[in-house]
């Protein structure tokens, strides 16, 4: 896991009890998003529920994944867990329970608060959903205790708490191991050495290019090339300092992965490098869930009409005319003001909320000034002080210091 200040994880001085973990003030909303994602660890999947699926029944695989690759790399994850379940195949996606506590630990440390945020709300949808990816229930461990929270206190006095938290994760795959072939995916190398020591495979994104296509080749080998996934695609990212200056050219692969001309590929679109464009679409992505959350906790019962032919006149709003699901900022905020007036700004929150090019105004990141961002962000905590909803209003700091990051480095004149 290689991050430094997780001590107040679990405390040595406590006994033998359970495993401590004490929230850090303030964020509200990312400690209740945990709490509510370690409540349905309670009910989540188990493996027979699983096989019971249909597709998934057949050589199902697990792949556990530790905290740094939810910070760093959760778009490629994302892409994974979507193509997985496209197709159908069997793979199940373990998130250890000492995770979750780890993402809390990260909510107030500048940098990472953003990435930490965001892993959170899509672990929440996830797990939720109940199909491909499932958390770690209290009694899936190797524990002679039958609960991975028990602290084992001989390992926190001799390897510390981070240390102790890898062997939590570690405790983890041993327990699919029994069941299935597991892999850990990783990008600490002390824990991918220990874990191969106990015979866990393991994913570790060497290279810069680290891709969904690369995390199936582990697991599938040769036959990888059978199913659609996705290639490297740049992605704003926390660690890729020099993202702006340049962007890392795809090795080429000479193993028979190399499939962007077969039909049967993923179809690869042309991504974005800029690092403002990158922000700008995980800032899209991330408050147009936020604002789905307030609309449903406003909306009530009522987004079951939205989108129902039976209820809805052509003169009515055009969100009206659309299945909740597929709504997306624009639409959040045509609602919101139809009950509250919204506050006004220029640009407008939901001209800079739209993906470019797709609605009148909308641009690339990099073609919105500094100002524009800072008003358009400035828009958004208004909107969460004005309906009371902390989940906007605290997550508009995390992403303004990225803002500020990427506005202070030297910028390329241009990105695709």
């Amino acid at each position: 896991m290689s991050f430094s200040d997780l001590s107040s994880l679990q405390q040595p001085g406590l006994g033998s009890g359970d495993f401590k973990h004490t929230p850090s003030l303030p964020s509200t909303h990312l400690f209740e998003t945990l709490k509510s994602i370690d409540d349905e660890f309670s009910n989540s999947l188990t493996l027979r529920d699983v096989e019971m699926q249909g597709p998934l029944s057949e050589e199902l695989t697990v792949v556990v994944l530790d905290t740094n690759i939810l910070l760093d790399y959760l778009d490629v994850i994302q892409a994974f867990v979507t193509e997985v379940e496209e197709q159908g195949l069997p793979v199940l996606v373990i998130i250890p329970g000492v995770v979750i506590y780890e993402l809390d630990g990260q909510k107030n440390r500048e940098r990472l608060s953003w990435f930490a945020r965001r892993a959170s709300s899509w672990l929440l949808k996830k797990v939720k959903e109940r199909r491909s990816v499932k958390g770690q229930a209290l009694n899936e461990t190797c524990k002679s205790s039958g609960n991975w929270k028990k602290r084992d206190l001989d390992a926190v006095l001799e390897f510390g708490s981070e240390r102790s938290n890898d062997s939590l994760i570690i405790d983890c795959c041993k327990y699919f191991l029994w069941q299935r072939r597991t892999f850990l995916c990783s990008k600490d190398k002390l824990l991918t050495v220990e874990a191969e020591s106990e015979r866990i495979l393991t994913i570790s994104p060497g290279r810069n290019t680290f891709s969904s296509r690369d995390i199936a080749q582990a697991l599938f080998g040769f036959e990888a090339s059978r199913f659609r996934f996705s290639g490297y695609h740049p992605t704003y990212r926390n660690s890729l300092e020099n993202l702006i200056q340049a962007t890392p050219t795809p090795e080429p692969d000479d193993d028979g992965m190399d499939v962007d001309d077969d039909a049967s590929s993923v179809p690869q679109l042309l991504h974005p490098s800029h690092s403002l464009d990158l922000l700008h679409l995980q800032v899209i992505d991330y408050f147009t869930g936020l604002l789905l959350e307030l609309v449903a906790r406003v909306a009530g019962s009522d987004v079951r009409s939205f989108g129902s032919s039976n209820s809805t006149s052509k003169y009515a709003p055009s969100y009206s005319r659309k299945s909740f699901a597929t709504w997306g900022a624009l639409d959040c905020l045509d609602y919101l003001g139809g009950k509250k007036r919204l506050p006004r700004s220029s640009p407008r929150v939901d001209t800079f909320m739209t993906r470019p090019y797709e609605g009148v105004g909308a641009r690339r990141g990099q073609d919105w000034s500094r100002r524009d961002w800072e008003t358009a962000l400035k828009g958004l905590r208004e909107i969460g002080d004005d309906w009371q909803e902390g989940s906007i209003r605290e997550s508009v700091p995390a992403a303004e210091l990225h803002i500020s990051r990427v506005f202070a480095m030297p910028m390329r004149p241009t990105g695709l």
